[in-house]
């Protein structure tokens, strides 16, 4: 039965969200099931978009479309065809899919989505002071270090001069800490200290902080809308090539700069001055960057450049001379623009981590979670190196209390279980890991994944939303299968009935003029001969043609159609007896066509055969119409019309 629920292919294509309330008004009921104003009304608007203009007869007409979908749910359920093991399995396999990628894609994946877009909406300038911890060095030496640091610029102590004075961050301890303009998302392994930047206000530092590259203060300095993203060129004349002086490189850009103020064109004087060896040959393009890229005054420059095309007066840099051009200015990215490459970036990113960790932290706190890490201990006491290959067997234990979730206890075999299914996990260690270290990493995976699904198994009591996008694919299959035992069905397989029904609209299927089109192929490149063919044709029928012209080689070939007014076959063709188009010879000259109109046929009845596509879709259509009558015989439909007109705009 797998199929996409045809519900979401007709019209009911929208994820419900956080609809109907306990205080919801009843928009109406069939035969008793009760629908919300809610519900409805996302849905109006979900499938509607901007014609949703809330007017009386739009809202009526989508209320008459809702009522009988819900009356066909409605029937399904009687006939109990939610019931059956292949439907339950088949839910059971959409739930499944759902709930994997739904709770962490709302819990971590759409915040963490959120938080970094709207970081990207602003630079930072910040300064830090770092002191790093080198291996095997006394950390707490360190951590009371940075906590006197922490205390001295409290006391108002210089926050650069403090950074010049202990700061271990080579690239910035000289500039007082400045590490200049930032922006989210920061690389890898900087996930704190930008949590730490963008929780600050101008001219604050932060409490001291740890992150893999030791322990930080930061100060922010200064902040601004982000400058996003720009395409530029540039001609560089260098100040030093290969370490020896370039003569007069101001003279030489300053002539460059009076060629482009002439009309000379940027791409070609790039190429034949510019000395960035990578971009020379591309006429000076540097493609499309942001910030930090390249130096802070080249930076500037480009950033201050205010239309495309505009260029720069020149201006120096630690490379030497510049000239800068703007291509293009995309800036800040929508949010729609920017979500497929950031969800991948973020996924890669150990923000995931750290926001599914606080996912699961969560759930353990909510499940009154208890451990017993000494049952942990003597598990790792058991294990060899085997633990790191696909030979590994468990070894003798016996079965101790590891944990509780909810009330739920976890033994140490259910952890055994998990550690021979995850063999994949075992063998990513590396042989030189201790075997309790090893140990304590996969029981915090077993730990994080139970935490998960246990958090999976109560969505629908947690998360409205999940509970009516469920809702949806329940309706939506369940309308597939009345439908197709009703209607479709019935329409295929009653003969008897289509013949009845066809008889009975007989009007509705005919054929409208259509024109008995020959098309001719020409198989010669004589065109004195395609020329005769051609004049011989105007007034002579085919079989004259093929019996003139097709006496010792089969030059001439055609096929015929029968084809109604506005067919694409008969685009250049008058629609007249007689009428022909030119000959169109193809590209090699060798082979060429025409086309004929040899006679009108006037309006006709088709044959059921002829119709058959179109009458099965109108059957289905009139039978459908009779069940609604039905239905709504079976199933009073009650509306509160006070609550409907209310919605009305």
């Amino acid at each position: 039965m797998n199929r996409i629920p045809f519900v979401l292919i007709l019209f009911f294509c929208g994820i419900v969200n956080s609809i109907g309330q306990s205080n919801d008004q009843v928009l109406f009921d069939v035969g008793g099931e009760k629908t919300p104003v809610s519900e409805f009304l996302y849905i109006y608007q979900k499938n509607l978009g901007e014609k949703a203009d809330f007017s009386k007869k739009s809202l009526e007409e989508y209320l008459d479309l809702y009522v009988n979908f819900k009356l066909k749910v409605k029937k399904a359920k009687e006939l109990k065809l939610d019931t059956t093991p292949a439907f339950k399995k088949e839910m059971a396999g959409y739930r499944e899919q759902l709930a994997k990628s739904y709770l962490v894609d709302k819990e971590v994946s759409e915040k963490l989505l959120n938080e970094a877009y709207e970081r990207m909406g602003k630079d930072l300038k910040v300064s830090h002071i770092m002191i790093s911890v080198k291996a095997g060095e006394d950390e707490t030496k360190v951590k009371n270090l940075v906590d006197s640091l922490y205390k001295e610029l409290k006391n108002n102590k210089s926050f650069e001069q403090m950074a010049k004075d202990f700061s271990n961050d080579s690239y910035s301890n000289n500039n007082g800490g400045s590490l200049g303009w930032v922006t989210s998302l920061l690389p890898n392994g900087f996930y704190e200290f930008e949590n730490k930047i963008y929780s600050l206000k101008k001219g604050e530092f932060s409490k001291p902080f740890r992150t893999g590259f030791g322990y930080h203060i930061v100060k922010l300095l200064d902040e601004r809308p982000a400058r996003g993203e720009i395409e530029a060129s540039h001609i560089l004349i260098r100040n030093f090539d290969k370490e020896m002086p370039v003569p007069s490189p101001k003279f030489k850009i300053d002539s460059i700069y009076d060629r482009l103020k002439a009309g000379d064109n940027f791409v070609q004087l790039a190429r034949e001055f510019s000395m960035d060896n990578k971009t020379a040959p591309k006429g000076g393009y540097l493609g499309i960057f942001g910030i930090n890229k390249y130096d802070q005054v080249f930076e500037d420059e480009v950033f201050a450049l205010q239309n495309n095309g505009d260029y720069s007066r020149p201006f120096n840099t630690t490379l030497g001379w510049h000239i800068v051009k703007r291509m293009s200015k995309p800036g800040v990215k929508s949010f729609e623009a920017a979500k497929r490459s950031l969800t991948n970036e973020i996924n890669q990113n150990e923000r995931y981590g750290v926001g599914r960790k606080a996912l699961t932290d969560k759930i353990k706190a909510e499940g009154k979670f208890k451990e017993d890490l000494s049952t942990l201990d003597y598990f790792s006491g058991l294990l060899n190196e085997e633990f790191y290959t696909f030979k590994w067997k468990a070894p003798e234990f016996t079965d101790r209390f590891l944990f509780e979730l909810s009330s739920r206890k976890f033994m140490l075999s259910d952890l055994v279980k998990y550690l021979k299914n995850n063999q994949r996990g075992r063998l990513n260690f590396n042989k030189a890991t201790k075997l309790i270290e090893a140990a304590a990493s996969m029981y915090n995976s077993y730990v994080e994944d139970e935490c998960i699904k246990f958090e999976e198994s109560k969505l629908e009591d947690k998360y409205p939303d999940f509970k009516f996008l469920m809702r949806e694919y329940t309706e939506g299959n369940l309308l597939f299968e009345v439908m197709e035992k009703e209607v479709w069905n019935k329409a295929a397989k009653d003969t008897v009935g289509l013949k009845s029904f066809f008889e009975n609209n007989r009007e509705k299927y005919l054929w409208q003029p259509r024109a008995e089109l020959y098309t001719y192929t020409v198989q010669s490149g004589d065109k004195k001969l395609t020329d005769k063919i051609y004049k011989f044709s105007v007034s002579n029928s085919t079989d004259k043609l093929i019996k003139k012209f097709n006496k010792k080689a089969q030059i001439i070939s055609f096929k015929t159609d029968k084809l109604e007014a506005g067919d694409k076959e008969l685009e250049g063709i008058d629609f007249a007896q007689n009428a022909m188009t030119k000959v169109v010879a193809d590209d090699t000259g060798n082979t060429s066509k025409f086309k004929k109109i040899d006679k009108i046929i006037p309006i006709s009845q088709k044959t059921l055969d002829e119709a058959k596509g179109y009458v099965i879709a109108d059957y289905q259509e009139y039978l459908e119409n009779n069940w609604i009558k039905d239905l709504k015989k079976n199933y009073p439909v009650r509306i509160d019309t006070a609550v409907f007109e209310s919605l009305i705009k």
